[in-house]
């Protein structure tokens, strides 16, 4: 990933805050902005939506609560580009519960990433199984993992990240290997 200028201004900021109350303020000022930008995404470039919503991810790792910007991060998944993939499964990994909506959504481009013949998108998408779980993910998404499982055409690194991830969901589901 390149240097953002924006976001490394941002934590610096954020660094230098003397107490909580101006951190506070600062992060405020922050989450104006990107809600201020997310209102008109389609304006955006995708530099620009990876930038937001990796301030977005920085803001909610300090323990801030942060609660817009998701389907932002849902259209990243979308896309083609590995590095907006990247941002857009971590932020519906760390924003997003097994309960949320929003991951309703996720499911079917989760789904067409494991189909992928990328085994980097593969696994961007095996990550994102793996770590949000949940019933609903085991029941659709179960039979894509085990097929990236089985397949002599799998590599290596996927089908090992498959196996993990389907003994993962197995107890959740009711089909067994």
């Amino acid at each position: 990933m390149s240097a953002m200028r924006g976001l490394t201004q941002f934590i610096g900021d954020i660094r230098n805050c003397a107490n909580k109350e101006e951190e506070r303020k600062r992060v405020d000022k922050e989450m104006a902005n990107i809600r201020k930008h997310f209102k008109d995404a389609v304006k955006l470039t995708p530099y620009q939506k990876r930038k937001y919503v990796w301030k977005m991810l920085y803001i909610y790792v300090l323990g801030y609560e942060v609660d817009f910007g998701h389907m932002e991060a849902l259209n990243l998944i979308t896309t083609q580009g590995y590095a907006e993939k990247t941002v857009g499964y971590l932020a519906c990994v760390l924003l997003l519960s097994e309960t949320n909506e929003f991951l309703r959504l996720v499911i079917n481009s989760v789904k067409n990433d494991l189909m992928s013949h990328n085994e980097e998108i593969q696994s961007l998408a095996l990550a994102c199984v793996a770590n949000v779980g949940g019933r609903e993910f085991a029941e659709t998404l179960a039979s894509d993992v085990q097929k990236i499982l089985l397949s002599p055409s799998s590599k290596n690194m996927c089908r090992k990240k498959s196996g993990a991830v389907y003994a993962a969901l197995a107890p959740q589901v009711s089909r067994r290997l």
